[in-house]
């Protein structure tokens, strides 16, 4: 058994409760709100939700799917907005709800998914639980901003760009596992090596999603190759091509990018994603590797079970995955 089928009856209630949770007294909210959850996603947080609440106590399972359905809401949440600042057309190739509706109704199903997934948990009695989800939502918050912050910025510091990854995706990979772990009262020594590998595993899986940007294909992303820098956004692919001393046109690269906007023509972007595809690539699946073995060496600390045995599964599957 792997872990898709050991967590395929969960999986199926987390999404019968985010179908659930989604209804509204606003015909117009809740058409924009299926339309994302309908969207696809690999729901790859409330997997991590589960496999560590599930080393937790049974009794706790009602809490465990309410937690796994929140953590899905604010992703949900996160990539509506994110659209929206980007004003990209698609997501996994079916449009974007600014599109599909408007902008003001892009918003407000933001706003209407981050006040349900509170509302979902608000029955949970555990203070330290709703502290770090709390936190975690003003995180994920402060990474909008960033994301705007930084659009058509450049230089940006290696750090400023490890805190925006944190913040657009490791935070919620690193709740996602140990809010699970709290919601079924897992053994609080185990917590700090949970909450460390979803940290790393986190990391380790955006730095990828930064470079599938530009070694993937249309067909395959559900949106157009180079979409972040075609949106203003320095990911570390393109940083490291520009710093590799083997490649021969890193001042024309770091010409254009220091020139770039919006209307700059698709030959340059050609040429973009070209040299990133020769000189970037190395340098961040080394950089990935190194955030997954951190994320391997905290996992190894947690006691053996079959979910440990199927994070490491996750684990390794991540590290390879094409889209």
């Amino acid at each position: 058994m792997n872990y898709k089928t050991y967590l395929q009856p969960h999986i199926a209630r987390v999404e019968q409760q985010l179908n659930d949770v989604i209804q509204s007294d606003s015909s117009v909210i809740q058409q924009a709100s299926m339309h994302t959850l309908q969207s696809g996603g690999k729901r790859v947080r409330p997997m991590f939700v589960l496999l560590s609440g599930l080393m937790g106590q049974s009794k706790h399972y009602e809490q465990l799917i309410k937690t796994a359905v929140s953590l899905e809401l604010i992703h949900m949440a996160s990539l509506v907005h994110d659209d929206y600042i980007d004003n990209s057309d698609k997501r996994r190739g079916v449009e974007s709800v600014h599109i599909a509706f408007d902008k003001d109704i892009a918003l407000r199903t933001g706003h209407f998914l981050l006040a349900k997934a509170l509302n979902n948990i608000s029955e949970i009695s555990h203070t330290t639980f709703h502290q770090t989800f709390s936190q975690t939502i003003m995180d994920v918050c402060f990474g909008e901003f960033d994301q705007m912050a930084d659009r058509f910025s450049y230089p940006i510091s290696f750090s400023q760009y490890l805190r925006r990854i944190n913040r657009k995706t490791a935070i919620l990979i690193e709740a996602s596992c140990v809010l699970g772990a709290m919601s079924t009262n897992v053994e609080q020594d185990m917590l700090f090596h949970i909450r460390k590998f979803g940290h790393y595993i986190g990391m380790s899986y955006q730095i990828i999603d930064d470079m599938l940007d530009y070694t993937s294909d249309a067909e395959t992303l559900g949106k157009p190759v180079a979409s972040d820098i075609r949106n203003g956004h320095i990911t570390y692919p393109l940083m490291a091509a520009i710093q590799n001393k083997n490649n021969p046109e890193k001042e024309k690269l770091e010409h254009y990018i220091k020139h770039l906007d919006v209307k700059q023509s698709e030959e340059i972007f050609e040429f973009i994603i070209e040299n990133v595809r020769m000189y970037g690539v190395p340098q961040t699946k080394l950089l990935s590797r190194q955030y997954a073995d951190k994320a391997k060496y905290h996992l190894n600390q947690l006691k053996d079970g079959q979910e440990k045995i199927y994070l490491l599964e996750i684990h390794e599957k991540m590290l390879y995955r094409v889209y």
